[in-house]
């Protein structure tokens, strides 16, 4: 499987805590698919005939580009 360019910039959510006395523990992390329940937008692409089509792609979501990126 081919990675996109900057794996720096892939989608993920982190949570964390911080507890009366001021320390803050990392409480929950999820990655790439991970995230899709954020985004609506898949929930209705998941159902359509093609889904999001990307059997053919070098990576999941390759078809997404930044507004700066065309």
């Amino acid at each position: 499987m081919i990675q996109p360019s900057n794996a720096s910039e892939e989608v993920g959510i982190s949570v964390f805590c911080r507890s009366e006395s001021g320390e803050v523990f990392h409480t929950y992390s999820c990655y790439s698919r991970g995230v899709d329940m954020l985004n609506g937008a898949y929930h209705f692409l998941d159902l359509v005939p093609k889904g999001r089509d990307e059997d053919d792609l070098d990576y999941p979501m390759a078809w997404l580009r930044r507004h700066d990126q065309y």
